[in-house]
Order: structure tokens, then sequence, then C-alpha cells
């Protein structure tokens, strides 16, 4: 059957299972049972079926709205909304009221049977009533909703609870509120014989672990499983043809859950070792005899249980001591065999077999029980091959020897730490041995250890054990542990382990491109090491179950509110607009409160210094902050704490800048404040009533750098306990007026961004990235197709080091299979890091800027919004970004700050463009005045410093006269033909093109008053366009248009093509250059939708283009574009790039040597990209060899890597990508590296250490340069 925006669960994902329910008698055919898996448990559905055989239907609906509407990547953002969840239920009803047969129903509870539309819960009545079976999970009807009368009437459980939702706020209902205060937990009990409980070993679970929900006994119901007082667990009863059972337990899906269990742990929090409810003391599987539990409800339910029950054995003296269990069933239908499986403490199968004549299982002659133990008997009755029953029963022997202490001398360790661990040994009756293991997370033996020992014959003695001592080392392993098993007669028959013992990480910075994804808590721990393998196998580096690279929390809080928490802040908004008293206009919490930091302080230390020793890359300081709530625009903050702080900001401003202090402000306001204490400044309302900005910009960047002190003084705190930590920030916002985004600022204290793709974020982070930033970006949400491929690629370009996943929901299926969107972003992930390119292109090589900058202006973003012309600010800059990149250069940001300090010069800037740079402090008009006079080039578009860096307005610009213009208006507004562009015959500088098409003249004011413009208005022939002045050595242009619809125009061939001809020309007024001209097959420029980027390493260099992707998507509150992708490529477009110089050229992605030339032709179709080597000399070959190529287990192993061309003096470095390959063929993702090869190592020696338990025969070791695809193997045994 098929339902809207749901999966057909497939089984086919997954490890091995116990098969010992299979095949079941059962009357006939197979079961067929319908269930309604959850978003976050649904593979426990999928364990069921894989154990049982069953066939099966399903409806996915999950108690969060969140997991509906975000969980599933192939429906992402579809499904339902906070409050609006009817597709699932509509499926429910869809699959109940059909004329599909189902034996038996599973039915959760979800979040209520009120929930359940009417037709559904009727239908569920009529067809217990005509003879399914109907297994009840958690039954109960919903908090503040009528009582559903159909689960009255079917349930054998009566709840005594009722649980709702959380109200979230300004969200409404969604969030489920698991009733924890009523959750109760007991040794469970079977109340009576039944078939349902028949052979399970409650006694032998840990159910005190669990927990139950308060419920009664419906009337006429027979409680199957209660506690030692009483309380119903279980219960059942008939209804109609049908049988009803129903479970009371705190559930996952089917299973009971954890009773620490809450669900709480955040997403950005990937430190497992803190989840609830994830470790048991249990020893052995016990979630097993759940299922199997479960198993026997619904066949019981169905009416198919075999007239064959295993009964309790009997346990028989026989000669001597020795006992023997006597094994019979009852009932009508006699089983031909009853097989047996003996199982320690530990799931090991010490012995099995089938019983004897007369069912007689002889325990005490089995050698492999002679040392003692706990032991557990799993027996199945078959006839002809069929299961007609099972049970499991257990026992205890005395140990013949044990572990009465352990010490172990860490809880954690630093790289190169020795650990120790002694051990007492009680008894000793007999001779055997101690084996202590050392064993990361992925079961790698590190180090063993084996100790004899002789017995007394009396088993009295204490035998005293120090093991092998253990030197701690970094690696992909977050922990180890140690093991003691003791051995007597060849089994094992104890094992102590310690607490997993965690190794702090040696290196914490990102050294490759890495992809992270945090793990998701389900209780239990189960399925830890699937997700695991299933984060690998996508391509996820990092934060999957056991990585030693882990993200943490901070403690830090209130420096933002997310969409869904709005409501007070919403609230005050209205309350200001309604009033217009600045009461409200106050920031909760106050990031200048004393009393805030006091808290901040006390919640960062604890939690850093809870979590340091994990060696986190970073601490998470927020998701999406701002100063209001994401780029709102509210004139915060007004309270006493940020007037105070502001206040002595401004003495600073204006004072130690030698401005003339209160005088100064005074003058710079346009106010009369006789103190420091009087002074206020405006609102956005006061600032324009009364032309007077200054007061409302200097508030405005008071409340930037309240922000950016925010995040110095957590970055502060966090150091001050964990001096290598840094800080996150997640989900960064652009840089507006409101949002307290000031890029460059932020870049000296946040050590980990995690950009959203809004405000040409990516630009400004590659920018202003400090060495060892980590530049990281959110993806997933659903994207898949070109579009999820076309995204990576790009943020590889865009530098960024780091993609994180949101989330495991959307990209692994409650079935575990992948997502649609999932697959389509392995593809690049896997290819950029297992093929070197990340560390190829972000470590070991300097993006080319092609010399050219552009100005990130703060002041300028301020004035732009007083000016109440924000929007076209920002398509402006936009505009240019397209602009410079349609025309195949590369480009940095570079902040007011820079260029006060002098990194034009400093940095060999030869361009600087100004996009809409209206406002500029007096330091940087002379710094780019030296700029030009140096030789540089600068280009202003329109209303070029037409305000200082308080947004005073000025009457003429800061660079008029640098320009050589004169101007009789300051209005950037349209005007009277001023879309036509008359040349300039005498314009010296480059050849005219007759018309400029598709833009506007910015400003009617604009004359020439020293150097030539390029155009004038064809009206007046007055107003000046594109003029340009040589000044010193440089020359100063001013365009007088703006690129607001560049990026619409693009498009447009003749339009676009006249703009970027243009560019280029001005481009070509000073010395910047690019290393390669990308050009169609017939040597005309490539046209928009290209982006070209150039790597320096050394003497090598490397040249990239990227093909856009057509359409646009729409942005959401967060700007984040979610959902579907575009799916096909469609046709290539013939391209070449030809080259600045001759060089060995690679093409990379297919590793193909293109020749020594000074081109390459490609097909490049839409969202694709095309990568090329350019080498000083061929690589002919990689050496590679070791001098041992026997390798033995638990020691280490050398190879030596070096790069053969034809120069022996290697002047840039390579990345190798070493890999090993087992016997059976299957690369070994814990051996893979990435290593890069200097320009003054011609070999590299890479050692390697080979676990004890490593696969014995014959592996191979492959070595690939990144660069070339240039590949050598080399094959060892191992032994």
């Amino acid at each position: 059957m098929e339902y809207q925006y749901d999966i057909k669960y497939d089984i086919s994902v997954g490890e091995a299972y116990p098969d010992r329910l299979q095949p079941f008698a059962g009357g006939g055919s197979k079961l067929k049972l319908f269930f309604v898996p959850s978003v976050k448990y649904g593979r426990e559905i999928v364990e069921f079926i894989r154990r049982t055989g069953v066939q099966y239907e399903t409806v996915t609906i999950d108690r969060a709205w969140d997991l509906n509407k975000w969980g599933f990547g192939d429906f992402y953002d579809i499904r339902a909304s906070v409050d609006d969840q009817h597709i699932m239920y509509d499926n429910l009803e869809k699959a109940m009221t059909s004329e599909e047969h189902y034996d038996v129903l599973v039915i959760p509870g979800v979040n209520g049977w009120a929930h359940f539309t009417a037709a559904t819960r009727a239908a569920i009545v009529r067809r217990v009533e005509n003879g399914a079976g109907l297994v009840l999970i958690r039954p109960f009807h919903g908090q503040d909703k009528p009582k559903s009368p159909e689960l009255e009437a079917l349930s054998p459980l009566v709840n005594q609870f009722e649980e709702g939702f959380a109200v979230d706020n300004n969200a409404g209902e969604g969030y489920p509120k698991v009733r924890f205060d009523l959750l109760r937990s007991d040794k469970w009990e079977a109340a009576k014989p039944h078939y349902v409980t028949s052979g399970i070993p409650l006694e032998l679970l840990p159910c005190e672990e669990l927990a139950y929900y308060p419920y009664q006994a419906a009337e006429g119901a027979e409680v199957l499983i209660a506690t030692p007082d009483g309380e119903p667990i279980a219960a059942a009863r008939n209804y109609g043809r049908g049988r009803v059972i129903a479970f009371g337990y705190y559930p996952r899906d089917i299973l009971p859950q954890h009773k620490d269990y809450t669900g709480k742990e955040s997403t950005f929090d990937a430190v497992i070792d803190r989840w609830q409810g994830v470790r048991s003391d249990c020893t052995f599987a016990f979630l097993e005899s759940f299922y199997e539990l479960a198993f026997r409800s619904v066949v019981w339910t169905a009416r198919r249980e075999p007239d064959c029950v295993l009964e309790r054995p009997e346990r028989t003296e026989r000669t001597g001591q020795q006992e023997a269990w006597q094994i019979r069933t009852s009932g009508s239908v006699a089983p031909d065999e009853i097989r047996y499986t003996i199982k320690n403490g530990y799931d090991d199968v010490v012995d099995a077999g089938s019983c004897g004549n007369g069912g007689l299982l002889a325990l005490m002659e089995k050698p492999s029980l002679a040392a003692g133990g706990d032991f557990r008997v799993e027996l199945n009755a078959y006839a002809e091959g069929e299961l007609l029953d099972f049970a499991t029963y257990g026992f205890s022997l005395p140990l013949a020897a044990s572990i009465s202490e352990a010490n172990v001398s860490h809880q954690t360790a630093a790289s190169g730490e020795i650990i120790e661990s002694s051990f007492c040994l009680q008894g000793g009756s007999s001779p055997g041995r101690l084996v202590v293991q050392i064993v990361d997370d992925y079961g790698q033996v590190l180090q063993q250890s084996e100790h004899e020992f002789s017995g007394d014959g009396a088993g009295t003695n204490v035998i005293r054990v120090h093991a092998a001592p253990y030197r701690a080392h970094a690696s992909k392993s977050m922990h180890i542990t140690v093991h003691a098993d003791v051995h007597v007669g060849g089994i094992r028959i104890q094992r102590w382990s310690s607490d997993p013992i965690v190794v702090t990480p040696e290196r914490r910075r990102i050294e490759d491109f890495e992809v992270f994804t945090a793990p998701q808590n389900r209780g239990h721990g189960d399925f830890l090491h699937l997700v695991g393998e299933r984060f690998r196998e996508l391509g996820i580096t990092g934060l999957y179950p056991g990585s030693a690279k882990t993200l943490t929390m901070s403690g830090a809080e209130g420096l933002g509110i997310y969409w869904y928490h709005r409501a007070p802040y919403v609230e005050r908004k209205e309350k200001y607009y309604r009033t217009k008293d600045k009461q409200f206009l106050v920031r909760v919490p106050c990031l200048n409160d004393p009393e805030f930091w006091e808290g901040m302080e006390r919640k960062v230390t604890s939690k850093v210094s809870a979590f340091k020793h994990f060696g986190p890359i970073a601490y998470f300081a927020n998701d999406e902050g701002s100063l209001t709530c994401y780029t709102d625009e509210l004139d915060l903050c007004f309270c006493s704490h940020c007037m105070r702080e502001m206040r002595e900001w401004l003495k600073l401003e204006y004072t130690d800048r030698g401005a003339g202090g209160i005088a100064a402000l005074n003058q710079a306001w346009s106010t009369s404040f006789a103190d420091w204490e009087d002074v206020i400044p405006y609102t956005r309302e006061e600032a324009k009533a009364k032309l007077s900005y200054a007061p409302w910009a200097d508030h405005r960047r008071f409340m930037e750098h309240t922000f950016v002190e925010a995040y110095r003084r957590i970055a502060a705190i966090v150091r001050s306990v964990d001096e290598e930590g840094v800080i996150r920030m997640s989900g960064c916002q652009a840089s507006t007026a409101y949002s307290g985004y000031d890029y460059y600022r932020l870049h000296q204290h946040v050590g980990y961004f995690e950009a959203y793709g809004v405000g040409n974020q990516y630009e400004f982070h590659r920018s202003f990235a400090r060495p060892g930033t980590i530049i990281g970006g959110w993806f997933g949400y659903g994207v898949d197709g070109v579009t999820a491929s076309h995204s990576v690629w790009h943020a590889l370009y865009h530098g960024l080091t780091l993609c994180n996943l949101f989330w495991e929901f959307s990209l692994i299926n409650p079935d575990y299979t992948f997502s649609e969107s999932a697959r389509d972003f392995s593809l690049p992930f896997k290819e950029i890091r297992e093929e070197g390119l990340g560390k190829l292109l972000l470590h070991a090589s300097e993006r080319d800027h092609c010399g050219i900058a552009v100005h990130y202006s703060m002041a300028s973003v301020r004035g732009a919004t007083i000016a109440s012309d924000k929007t076209r600010f920002e398509k402006n800059r936009q505009g240019w970004i397209h602009l410079l990149e349609d025309c195949g250069y590369q480009y940095v940001f570079l902040a007011s700050q820079q260029i006060e300090a002098g990194e034009l010069q400093q940095r060999g800037f030869k361009l600087l463009v100004l996009p809409y740079s209206i406002a500029l402090s007096a330091e940087e008009t002379e710094a780019i005045a030296r700029f030009v006079q140096d030789g540089g080039v600068v280009i202003g578009d329109f209303q070029t410093g037409l305000m200082d860096r308080h947004c005073a307005l000025l009457e003429q610009g800061q660079l008029d006269s640098l320009l050589g213009i004169e101007r009789l208006s300051r209005e950037a507004e349209p005007f009277y033909i001023n879309n036509e562009f008359v040349p300039n015959a005498d314009f010296p500088y480059f050849k005219l093109n007759e018309e400029i098409q598709g833009v506007k003249f910015a400003e009617i004011g604009i004359r020439s008053k020293e150097g030539q413009p390029a155009f004038r208005d064809d009206f007046m022939r007055l107003v000046s366009a594109v003029h340009v002045r040589s000044v010193g050595a440089g020359k100063a242009v001013y365009l007088n248009i703006a690129m607001t619809d560049y990026t619409e125009l693009r498009e447009i061939g003749s339009q676009g093509a006249s703009i970027r001809a243009l560019l280029r020309e001005l481009v070509g007024l000073s010395a910047a250059g690019k290393p390669a001209e990308l050009q169609q097959a017939g040597g005309a420029e490539a046209h928009a939708g290209y982006e070209s980027f150039y790597y320096r390493n050394g003497s090598a260099s490397y040249v990239a283009v990227i093909r856009g992707m057509s359409g646009k998507r729409a942005l959401g509150h967060d700007g984040l574009a979610v959902g579907a992708g575009k799916k096909q490529q469609g046709e290539e477009e013939q391209l070449r790039f030809v080259f600045a110089k001759q060089a060995h050229v690679y093409d990379i992605r297919e590793q193909r040597y293109v020749g020594l030339t000074d081109k390459a032709e490609f097909g490049l179709a839409e969202g694709d990209t095309k990568l090329f080597a350019l080498l000083p000399c061929r690589v002919n070959g990689i050496s590679l060899s070791s001098q041992n190529q026997e390798w033995k287990r638990g020691e280490k192993a050398s190879i030596s890597i070096g790069l053969m061309t034809d120069d022996s003096q290697l002047q840039f470095t390579s990345v190798i990508c070493f890999q090993l390959t087992d016997p059976d063929g299957k690369q070994q993702w814990l051996y893979d590296e990435n290593l890069t090869l200097t320009s003054t190592q011609a070999t590299h020696s890479h050692e390697l250490f080979i676990p004890f338990n490593e696969r014995t025969g014959k592996w191979t070791v492959t070595a690939k340069d990144a660069a070339t695809g240039i590949s050598a193997r080399l094959e060892v045994m191992l032994a």
C-alpha cells in the first residue's frame, strides 16, 4: 500500500542477527503484522522483523513534531508542522480502513489515542472484533483530550496517567511531555503461567533498569507481568474474536526503554559518555529476550501458538554430584528435536547440540561448565525443521577463580602517559590464566598480556597480578578499555572491564577536509555500532560513536533566540511600537548585565571542566545567535546596564582617539549633553526625524561591540580552564546593523564558525579566518541531486574545512537505509576526503586572490540601513561578487580595520573595490590614498565616503578629491534619462564600447574635476560615469554605477556581457591578474554562471571551475534553503582553460595526464566541477617500500613513500592517500590517512600499529598522489 511521505521499510541493512525464532511453525502462512514505527526508533521494528521473518506493513508516526517534519530526508520539511500532523494520521487511517488483511496490529500510544482519527479508532475495533490480534504499547488517551471509548473497550490495562505536550514559546503544542515523575522501576515477574511469558527469563533480565507507567488491570483482564507488589506491566484480554495484549512499560517503539533515558541531549553535543540511559550493568544482550517477548505476544494474539510448550526443566541428580536437566514439552504436538545452546554471562557460546534421548541435558558432564559461571540455556523445540517453541533458563555454578579486586591507574590519559592495572584473583582451585587486553572503541586489541596462575587445590589463595603497563597514544578512538579475562581449562569464566578511559586527543586542529554529524541517543546503545558504520559509509569523518574527533557544549547561553522561542521578544517589540517607550527596548538577557556574566562564568567553567579531557575540537557557544532575533530590526538595548557600558565606551571613542570628549560627541551627534551620564543614543526613528545619524549608528556599533565582546569573554573563560579550547558559533547570520555580526572582529575570538549560506558569509569567513580557524557550514536538510553535490564542491572552493550535516534523522531513514539526500551528499564527501582533494586545496595550498580586495565595512552596513537603503546595499554587494566571479577573478574581503592597518600594501593587493562604501573613517581614507599613490587602483561605485565612521552625513565624499570628482548632490535616486551612456571620445585609458547596457547612472550630481570620464549622460552631457584619475603610480576610479541589478542581468546576454567587458577593462588598469582564462570551446570568454578558483603551492598551482545551478532557492527565516534539489545535471558545455604559463597539466578528478601545455579542454554539466594541477615537473611514479614485508600483529610497521619526478628538487607539497586493504579486498578505514610530502622531504616514513587481533593473510598497501592520480601498491603478509 502506498502512503504519503513515508517509506517502505527495508530490512536488508545491518549485521548478522539471531535467527533463533525462524522458521516458526505457527500454522501455515507467515504472520502479517502492521506496525506504527517512529522516526527515532523505527530500527527496532526492522530488528524484530529480521529476527522473526514476519510479513509487515508500516506507517511511520513519531511523537515529536520536529522528527515528523524533518525526520525523512526525502520528505524534508513537508510531512508535518508543529501543529499539523494530519498526513501521518491520515496514512494510519488509510491502512486501518483498507481491506488489507493483518494478523496482528502493533499499535503504540504515540501521543494518545485521542489523536487517532475517529475512523482509525473504529477500524481498529472492527478488525479486533473480527479476529485480528492487537498489541498495545503504552496505551493512553492524551492529556486534556476526551477519553477514547475504543481504547477503553479494547485495552486490558487502564492508564492512571496522561501525557501531552510541552508548550513551546509561540509555537503551540508539539514536543511530547513524558511523565518522568510517574515512572517506576522494580523487578518484573510472570504473574501466572501463560504462553506469552513462558520461557522468558525475567529473573535474569535487568528489569530494574527499565521503567513502567502506573496502570490498573481492566475488568476481566489477565495480568501477565507484574512487579512483586502486584503492579501490572502487561495484561491480556479477549475482545470479540480477537485477542489483545497491552504493555505498560516506558517504551521505545515496541521494547522497553532504559529508565534513565530522557532524550534531552543536544544535537550539538557529540560526547556519548554523558548520554543518559545508554549503558547497562548487564553483560549480555538482554534486549533479545524482549524481542522474544514481543514475538510471543504477536503469536498469541494471532492465535498461532503451536500446541507445544517447553516446560520448565526438571533438575535431576545423576551419579555423584552431577546434575542433569530433564527437558519436556506439553501439548498435542510433539517435537522431533530439542536443540540447546548454552551461553555464559558474556554471550559466549560454551556448548550447543541436541538433547539426548528423553530430553535429557547432562549439564555437569559439559567440560565447558566445569570452571563455573552464570549461564543461560536457550532451548528450541522443532518438528520437521520448524520451530514449535523456545525458552531460556538460567543457572549458576561457583567460579573456580575470580577477580576480587581490580585497579586501573587512569580514568583519563594524555598521550604518552603510562596506564597501569593490577588485579587480585580469588580462589584458584585449578590452574588458569589471566588475559589482560587494552581495547579501543572499534574492538582493536592494542596490547595484550597473559599471566598464568596455579591453584592450591583448596581455592583459598589470593593471587596478585600486575599487568603490563600501557603507554597511551592518541588515535582515531576516543577511549580505551581494560579487559581482564579469567580463563580456566581454556574457557573464559569471568570478565572484568574498566570504565572507558578517555585518551585525550593530542592534536585538536582540523588538518583535512572533515564531515561531521552528531549521533542521536536512542537509549540502550544497541544501535550505536551500526550508526557508526552507516556514518562512515556516507563519508562522515568525525563525531560518530567512538570517534576521537568530538564537539561538546561550553555551557554558554543567552546569545540568541530561536524562532520557536520568540514570543517574549515579539511581545516586547509590539509594546515598544505601541508606546515608543524605550523600557521595552531591552535585550533579555542583557549582555552587559554583571549578574548575567557571573552566572555565565559559573556555567562555562563547570561545563568546560567536565568536558576538557575529551579534547573537543570546539566548545559550542550558540546556534542562530543574534543581538535581536535572527536579523530582525529592533534598537536593542537601552537597559541601564547597556547605557552605563556604552557611556564608558563612548568616552574612549571620543577621547582616546583625540576627539575631545563630550564636546566632540555633541558635535558629532548634534546634541548638547552637559555630562556623560546624560548621554542617551537615538532610536532609528529619532535619528531619521532629527537627521542626526551618529547617535543611532554609535549605539548600533556599541551593540556590535557588545556582541563580539560576549564571545571574547566566553572564549577567555573557556581558555582559563582549557588553554587549547576554542568556541564554536553555529547558525551564523548575515552582517546587518542589528544582528551583531561583525565577522572581522568575531574572527579574532571564535575558533569554529558554522555558516549559513545567507549574506555572503562564505566569502567573509574565508577572508578573515586566522590560521587554524575552522570554517564550517551546515548541509543536509533534505537537499539532494545535483544541488547537494554542487553545494559541497562550492563549499570546498570557498574555504570550508568542515561540513556539518543536519541531522542524523534526515540522513538515515528509520530502517537505517540512506535517504536520497544522504546518498547524493556522500559522493562529493567521499571523493574530496578519500582522494585527498580537501587536504591538497585547504591545507597544502594557498588560495590565490588575484590581487583584488573588496571592502568589508560595517560602518557602511549601518549607513545604508539608516539611509533606508539596506536592500540596495546587499544587492549591490552581491552584484559585485557575481561580476568578479563571472569575469574569472577571485578576491578577498578586507575589513576597515585591516585597511587602516596598512594591509592593502602589506599583502600585495593591486585593486580595491568599494561597494556602496558610504561610510569611511579618516584612517581608511588616508590608507586608501597611500595605496593609490603607491600604484594601486581603487574603484568606488556610488555614494562613496559620504558618511564618517559614525555615519554622520558629510557634504562631500571623503575620497572625492582622490577620485577627481565634484559632487553637486548627495542624491542617489533615479533621474531623467539616467540609462543612456554617451562615450567620451577623449577617454585615454581603454577603448570604449558604444554603450553600457542594463545599468543606470547612480547619482545625478557627479561631475568630472580631475581626470577623464569614460561616459556622460545623454541629457545633460555633464553627469560623469566611469571616471578615471591617475594619482601617483596608481589610479582612482569612480563608476557612478551601482551593481544592484547585475545578479539579474548576468543571465541576459548583451546586458550582462557589456558590464563584464567594462570590469575587465577596469581590472586591466591595475596589476591584478588571474592565472587562467576560462573560455568557450570557440575561444570566446565564458560568460556568467561559472566560477574559477586558483591555488598556489610552491611552484605548483591548481585551477578549478564550478558551473553554477540555474534557478533560485528560497531562504527561510534562518537563512537556509531546505528540501529537494535539482535531480539531473543536463547537457555539458564545452569549455577550455588557457593558462598563464605552460606546465605539466593533470586532470585531478579524472586522474589523467593532459600534457605539457598551456590549455585544457573539457565538458562541464550544470553543478559539476573540473580541477587541474599545473606542476613544474612530471610525476613518474611513487616509491613504496617496507623494510620488512612480513608484518606481525602487536607490532609497528613502517612504510616509506616517495614521489618520483623528473626534477629531483621538489618545490611543492604533495598529498598522498594511504590505504590498507585486507585479505578479502575490503578497505580498512582505520588505516586510511592523507599524508603530506613537503618540498624539503623527498620521502615520507609512515608508521602504523597492527592490533593483536588483526586479520592475518595478504594485505595490500596503496599510496596515491592526490594531484596526479599516480599510485603504487605493495603486498605484505600479516602474521
